[in-house]
C-alpha cells in the first residue's frame, strides 16, 4: 500500500485541478453512463445524461422488438464509446454487436480501453475503428477495418457535434477549455453556422443519388437511425430528415430528455 503521504499528494492534486474548473469526470477519470463506469480522460467529450436518458429508451424499444435475431448497431462519432458498450452489455449474450466510429485518435484508443474494461466476458461485441463521416470513402473506411462480411447496420445511432460557433462561444470554460471542440461544434468548413451539419450529412451518406438506401446503404431497410440534437434544434432537425429522406422516411419521433426537453430524433427507414 502506497504511503498516506501519496494519497495526500493525490487528494491535493485532484482538489486543485477541480477548483481550476477541470470537468469531475477527468478528475477522478470516469463517468456514471447508466451502469457502466466509463472511462474518461481530455479532450475526449464526457458522456451526458442527457445521452444516456435517450439510450436507455433505444434499449427499451430493442429489447421489445428485435432479441429475436442479432442486432448489428453502427454508432458515428462514438467519443468514449458509451452509447455502444451501453447497449451490449445491457443486452441478452449474442443478440448484438456494435461498431463504434470516431474520427479523433485519442477518443478511439480511449474507446477501446473501454471496451477492454467493460466487455471482458459475454458473447456481445464493440469494435472501434476510424472515420471521417464528412469523407467521400466513409462506408468503405469503416468495412475495410472490420473483420465482417459487408452487411448493413440494423440501428445507426449519432451523437454529433451540434453547438453553432456564436453558442460556443459562450460556453463554460469548463467545457471549452477541456473538452475537444472537434467534438462540440456543429459548423463544418462551408457550411451555415447552425450547427446542422453532420444531420445534413448523415442524410447524404444514407440517401444520396450516388448511394440510394438499398443493397449498397449502410442501413437495412426498415432500420432505425437515433441523432441527438442541441436544445432547440428538434424542429430543424426533423425537417432535414423529412426533406432528405422523403418517401424513404416511414415513421419519425422526436424524443425528450429527464428534463422535458427534445433532445433527440428517431426515424425509421
Amino acid at each position: 500500500m502506497p504511503p498516506a503521504k501519496d494519497y495526500d499528494a493525490l487528494l491535493a492534486s485532484m482538489v486543485r485541478r477541480r477548483a481550476n474548473g477541470e470537468p469531475l469526470a477527468y478528475v477522478i477519470g470516469n463517468q456514471p453512463f447508466g451502469s457502466l463506469s466509463v472511462k474518461c480522460r481530455p479532450p475526449t467529450l464526457i458522456p451526458r445524461p442527457e445521452t444516456e436518458h435517450w439510450t436507455m429508451k433505444l434499449l427499451e424499444i430493442l429489447h421489445a422488438s428485435r432479441w429475436h435475431s442479432k442486432t448489428h448497431v453502427l454508432d458515428i462519432c462514438t467519443g468514449t464509446g458509451c452509447i455502444p458498450l451501453l447497449l451490449a452489455k445491457a443486452s441478452p449474450n449474442g443478440h448484438l454487436n456494435a461498431v463504434g466510429v470516431d474520427i479523433s485518435a485519442l477518443a478511439i484508443n480511449l474507446a477501446r480501453e473501454n471496451v477492454n474494461d467493460v466487455l471482458r466476458d459475454g458473447h456481445n461485441s464493440v469494435s472501434i475503428v476510424k472515420g471521417d463521416l464528412f469523407s467521400t470513402s466513409f462506408a468503405d473506411d469503416i468495412y475495410r477495418q472490420l473483420s465482417q462480411p459487408r452487411a448493413p447496420f440494423d440501428v445507426i445511432t449519432c451523437n454529433p457535434p451540434y453547438i453553432p460557433q456564436h453558442e460556443y462561444d459562450r460556453l463554460s470554460p469548463s467545457v471549452r477549455d477541456y473538452e475537444d471542440p472537434v467534438a462540440l461544434l456543429g459548423d463544418h468548413a462551408g457550411q451555415p453556422s447552425d450547427g446542422l451539419s453532420f444531420y445534413q450529412r448523415l442524410v447524404e451518406i444514407l440517401h444520396s443519388t450516388s448511394s440510394p438506401l438499398g443493397k449498397n446503404s449502410i442501413l437495412t431497410e426498415g432500420g432505425m437511425l437515433v441523432v441527438e440534437h442541441g436544445d432547440g434544434q428538434s424542429q430543424a432537425v426533423q425537417e432535414i430528415f423529412k426533406t432528405g429522406f422523403g418517401r424513404k422516411l416511414s415513421r419519425m419521433e422526436a424524443w425528450k430528455d429527464q428534463w422535458n426537453k427534445h433532445r433527440a430524433v428517431m426515424a425509421v427507414l
